[in-house]
C-alpha cells in the first residue's frame, strides 16, 4: 500500500491509498497516526454488517448493548443466558460475541470457551462488574486470550470503541491498520505524510570520514520540532541572520520510518512489526550552528521551520525489501551530492528501533530519520550552501521522489 495524506478538491484533509491516476481510496485513521483521531468513522466502518451475539441475563443491559451496536448497522442476536448463547453459537455464524460473565446455566467464560472452540479467531468481549467472579472466569479468559473486557458501568461510546477495537485486533493481529472505506477522492494537493508525532533523527549512521562508534551508548540521536515538517513541493525557507553571514544551509536525503504500533523495549526480531511504513525525508541543517565553537547546537541548526520536507507517500513494509537495500540519492539542481544504499547503514532499521525503544518509547505516529548516506564530492571541503532558487530532490528506490524548492528569508 502507498499511503498518501492529501487535500481533496473540497479542501478536506484525507488519508488514502494512492491509485496512480490522481485519486486515492480513502482510508479511515481511527488511531490518529496522521492527524486527528477518526474514532466514529472507524467504528462505523468496522461494525457495518457485523453479526454480533449479545448475551446478558439483565434485559436492560442486553437491550442497551444491542441497540447501541445496531445504530452502527451491526446485526444483533440477543440471548438471555449462557445456555441460550451456546445454542445460538451452534446454529448460526457470528463475527463477534459480547457476553456478560455472571449468567445462569452457563457463565460468560463458558460462552467464551465455546466460541473459541468453534472459531478461534472470532473476537469475544466479556462484560463484568466489580463483584464476585465465581470460578475466576475473567482471570481464566484473560489467560486464554480474550480480546477485551468491558467493565460496568460503561458508556455507549466505550462499548462501541471496545467492540470495534476487538474486531480490528482479531483481524490485524493487534497491528494498527488504517480502515479502508468505499470512498474514492481526487488528490488536489499532497501533504506531508504525518504531522502529529515526534520527529527523531539518527546521526552518522553511514560510513564516512568522521569516526563512528557502534557502541550502544554512543548512538547519536536528536529531534526536530513538528513545525519543521514540510509538505512535498513546498519551499524550504532559508533563515535570516542579523550579521548577514552565510547561512550554510545543507540538505541530506534519508529513509524515514513511520511507527504504527507502540515500540517499547522491542527486540530486533520484532521491531519491523511496529512499523507502519517508510517514506523519504530531507534533513535540512544550518551548519553554522554546528561549528567547532558550538558543537552541541543540533536542534537549533536543524529545527528551523520547513527544515524537514517529508513524503510524498508512506509505503507499507510488505512493499519494501530492506534486505535487498534501497538506493538513496540527494541532488541539487540535477547534480547528485549524496548517494548510498540502506545496506550500508551502521545500525539497520530493526537495530535502531530496538536500541532506541530500550530507552525511549516510540509512540504511534513517531517519525524516525535513519541517517544520511555519504557525499559524492570531496568530503574534506565544506558543503555548498543552498541558495534561493535551488531545487532539491530526494529519491529513494521503491518509495519515490521528494522535491522541494528553496526560497530566501521572508
Amino acid at each position: 500500500m502507498r499511503i498518501v495524506r492529501f487535500q481533496s478538491s473540497d479542501g478536506a484533509v484525507l488519508i488514502g491509498d494512492e491509485c496512480g491516476d490522481g485519486t486515492a481510496r480513502v482510508l479511515i485513521d481511527g488511531l490518529g497516526l496522521f492527524g486527528p483521531r477518526e474514532e466514529e468513522r472507524l467504528a462505523r466502518a468496522t461494525l457495518r454488517g457485523v453479526r454480533a451475539l449479545v448475551a446478558d441475563d439483565d434485559e436492560g443491559v442486553r437491550r442497551i448493548v444491542a441497540a447501541t451496536l445496531m445504530k452502527f448497522d451491526c446485526a444483533c442476536t440477543m440471548c438471555r443466558d449462557g445456555a441460550e448463547a451456546i445454542d445460538e453459537l451452534g446454529s448460526a455464524d457470528f463475527d463477534v460475541v459480547v457476553s456478560d460473565i455472571v449468567m445462569p446455566h452457563h457463565s460468560g467464560y463458558e460462552v467464551f470457551a465455546a466460541s473459541k472452540k468453534q472459531r478461534a479467531q472470532r473476537p469475544v468481549v466479556l462484560i463484568t462488574g466489580f463483584g464476585y467472579d465465581p470460578g475466576h472466569a475473567l482471570v481464566r479468559a484473560s489467560e486464554e486470550g480474550v480480546e477485551a473486557v468491558l467493565y460496568k458501568p460503561f458508556t455507549p461510546g466505550k462499548l462501541v470503541e471496545t467492540v470495534s477495537e476487538a474486531i480490528r485486533s482479531a483481524k490485524n493481529g493487534c497491528a494498527p491498520a488504517l480502515q479502508a472505506s468505499a470512498e474514492r477522492s481526487p488528490v488536489s494537493r499532497v501533504l506531508a505524510p504525518a504531522a502529529v508525532g515526534d520527529v527523531l533523527c539518527v546521526g552518522r549512521n553511514y560510513p564516512g570520514p568522521q569516526p563512528v562508534s557502534q557502541a550502544v551508548g554512543d548512538l547519536e540521536l536528536f529531534m526536530k520540532p513538528r513545525t519543521a515538517l514540510l509538505d512535498p513541493g513546498r519551499a524550504i525557507r532559508l533563515p535570516r541572520f542579523d550579521d548577514g553571514g552565510d547561512v550554510q544551509v545543507v540538505c541530506e536525503g534519508e529513509l524515514a520510518v513511520v511507527i504504527g504500533l507502540e515500540a517499547s523495549n522491542v527486540s530486533e526480531a520484532d521491531a519491523l512489526g511496529c512499523v507502519l511504513g517508510f517514506t523519504a525525508a530531507n534533513d535540512v541543517t544550518a551548519r553554522r550552528f554546528q561549528s567547532a565553537s558550538i558543537p552541541m547546537a543540533w536542534m537549533r541548526g536543524k529545527g528551523f521551520d520547513t527544515f524537514c520536507p517529508l513524503g510524498p507517500v508512506v509505503v507499507t513494509p510488505d512493499e519494501v525489501d530492506l534486505a535487498a537495500g534501497l538506493e538513496i540519492t540527494t541532488s541539487i539542481n540535477g547534480h547528485i551530492t549524496r548517494r548510498g544504499n540502506t545496506r550500508q547503514m551502521i545500525r539497520s532499521v530493526p537495530a535502531l528501533i530496538s536500541e532506541i525503544s530500550r530507552r525511549v518509547t516510540l509512540a504511534p505516529g513517531t517519525i524516525l530519520l535513519t541517517g544520511a548516506p555519504g557525499r559524492t564530492d570531496n568530503a574534506d571541503q565544506p558543503e555548498a550552501s543552498l541558495r534561493a532558487g535551488d531545487e532539491v530532490c530526494i529519491e529513494i528506490e521503491g518509495i519515490g521522489r521528494l522535491v522541494s524548492r528553496v526560497v530566501g528569508p521572508c
